[in-house]
């Protein structure tokens, strides 16, 4: 039974229904699909739906505008938010051969964004009207020999065989999309919110400095601002709406003289800022800006990071709203109990039951941190765990994550270890996250973290320290979202960050400084009299990254693909550098 029916545009397979399904899950939802925006806001303006999803920006396209002004006419509120990494996938007629293609087709974006795959494989493309939609027309007319480019959905949706996945030219292709409905959510209070809104100001000198200025003065956070142009008509029907609906007289506008050029060109401005409007120094601040204003309106105030209030029947999906005293603790695993997991799992054994394994028997230490010692992975997995946290070694990491995935083997479908949260805290991802979503049975859920502190680093506390997580396969958001809490109240600075990026990142200064530092003790550099606060900085770096054992620098290398182009790019260097020297005392 479904009791939501949320609105999208485009076919069944879009991105957008992908969006739905990723935020809000399958279970009592039900996807329904319109050919324009404009049908697809009219229905859950009119109530044929119960939400709607919509894309409002591009990572690489930018903002949508059309659906900036549809929110606006349709007066819908935002109530969550969905980021979509877009994954473009190449599909055909089930027993289709690559090399068998005499063209592909999909909407001219898509096309665009695969162009340079495309020409590699010598493929010609062809602009079809939407993405999905040229998944149905190949399906429909059995088109032999034609591909499609469009969403993982979209082959499970009209029985196309998937040829490859992960076509697009940029790693870096997000979509975010807004939730929406008729009335705003109440985001209860502890809960971390982001807000939205868009306002019109007179054409004065320093309007928008001042206006701006109102969340300054407060300290609140602005994670973006756009201005855009609006239609004479569309902005003189809000203004008037807006003037008729305020409770206190319009300010008086300054008369200003104003050329026929500027007239139709009237501005909004839209702003988000991480507060809710339920706090006091929000409602001051929009109580000022609202004086200022000639139009002014709460696009909605909701869960920062795609989490979810207010919506029944979909509470595995939501976060928690409060922590009842009688509410019990969480079960968590820790598989690799050295000097990591005996760091953590010490720490974790204060707020929840923890249980460990590891190659080694570390039954007494598990004893003095307050953690519950295991024989073997098949007894830590029968203790109906909530969270496994895989911590071991990079390089037997997909060992171990394949004698867990024989230990499952082995037990019914119903049992709770095939549902459980498994973390790594891999120090390279894309390798952690292709590992554990290749291998792990669907029902279990994937969060992919790297704290980046240890036992030195964290040992007077965990306040500051990065903690870069990224969400990969998620079907008990709630849970996810207490664990990620959980390090959140330890004072981490929280980083959402993708697997990719951070490992993009982590070459430019995790390889690079332990590449430097196993260089420096090549030389054997010592203390001396005259030390200089750079070259103790040399020997602290040299101490810090060769207490980690060689393996660990090596696996930094091997499995993180962007390490081996940042050492020829050192070696480069330093070639360069030394001929430089040499060129200069010749």
């Amino acid at each position: 039974m479904a009791h939501y029916t949320v609105a999208f545009q485009g076919e069944r397979g879009a991105y957008s229904e992908q969006a739905v399904y990723e935020l809000l899950g399958r279970t009592g939802v039900q996807c329904v699909g319109y050919q324009s925006f404009d049908d697809a806001f009219a229905a859950v303006s009119s109530g044929s739906t119960n939400l709607l999803m919509v894309p409002i920006e591009n990572t690489l396209g930018g903002t949508i505008h059309a659906n900036c002004d549809l929110q606006l006419q349709h007066n819908l509120f935002i109530i969550a938010e969905h980021s979509l990494r877009v994954r473009h996938t190449l599909m055909a007629l089930p027993g289709t051969k690559k090399e068998s293609l005499t063209k592909a087709i999909s909407h001219p974006q898509a096309l665009a964004q695969c162009s340079s795959y495309l020409k590699k494989q010598g493929i010609p493309a062809e602009a079809a009207y939407d993405t999905a939609g040229s998944a149905k027309l190949i399906a429909e007319g059995k088109m032999k020999g034609v591909a499609s480019i469009c969403s993982e959905l979209a082959a499970e949706h009209y029985g196309l065989e998937i040829l490859e996945k992960g076509i697009e030219d940029d790693d870096n292709n997000f979509t975010r999309f807004l939730l929406l409905r008729s009335d705003p959510v109440t985001v209860p209070p502890g809960i971390k919110c982001k807000t939205s809104v868009v306002f019109s100001l007179d054409n004065m000198a320093g309007a928008l400095f001042k206006a701006l200025s109102v969340f300054a003065l407060r300290d609140i956070d602005l994670t973006k601002i756009e201005s855009r142009p609006c239609k004479p008509d569309i902005m003189s029907n809000l203004e008037r709406m807006y003037l008729s609906m305020r409770a206190a007289p319009a300010a008086k506008r300054a008369k200003t003289e104003t050329s026929a050029s500027e007239a139709r060109f009237r501005y909004l401005f839209y702003v988000d800022f991480l507060a809710s409007v339920d706090e006091h120094n929000v409602t001051n601040a929009l109580r000022h800006l609202q004086e200022m204003t000639v139009y002014f309106r709460v696009l909605g105030s909701f869960p920062q990071g795609g989490a979810l209030v207010g919506l029944k029947h979909l509470e595995d999906r939501m976060v928690p709203i409060f922590r009842p005293a009688s509410e019990p603790k969480k079960r968590i695993g820790v598989l690799g109990f050295g000097t990591f997991g005996q760091f953590i799992g010490k720490k974790l054994a204060l707020d929840h039951f923890v249980f460990a394994t590891s190659r080694d028997n570390y039954s007494e230490v598990a004893a003095n941190c307050g953690v519950t010692w295991c024989d073997s992975i098949d007894v830590l997995l029968e203790q109906q765990l909530d969270v496994l946290i895989i911590s071991v070694s990079i390089l037997s990491f997909e060992g171990m994550v394949r004698r867990i995935c024989s230990c499952l083997a082995s037990k019914d479908a119903t049992h709770p270890s095939r549902r459980m949260l498994v973390v790594d805290v891999l120090s390279v991802k894309v390798h952690a996250k292709t590992t554990l979503t290749a291998l792990l049975p669907e029902t279990c859920d994937v969060l992919c973290t790297h704290p980046m502190f240890g036992p030195q680093s964290g040992k007077h506390g965990w306040t500051g320290l990065p903690f870069v997580f990224e969400r990969v396969r998620l079907n008990n958001a709630r849970r996810c979202e207490e664990f990620l809490k959980w390090w959140s109240n330890q004072g981490c600075r929280m980083v959402d960050m993708t697997c990719e990026l951070h490992d993009e990142v982590a070459a430019g200064s995790q390889f690079v400084t332990h590449f430097t530092g196993r260089v420096l003790e090549r030389l054997a550099l010592t203390n001396t009299p005259i030390n200089t606060k750079g070259f103790e900085s040399l020997l602290q770096l040299v101490e810090n990254t060769t207490r980690d054992s060689f393996d660990l620098f090596y696996a930094l290398f091997k499995f993180n693909p962007n390490s081996s182009q940042q050492l020829s790019s050192l070696e480069q260097a330093v070639q360069e550098v030394s001929e430089q020297l040499r060129k200069c005392d010749k």
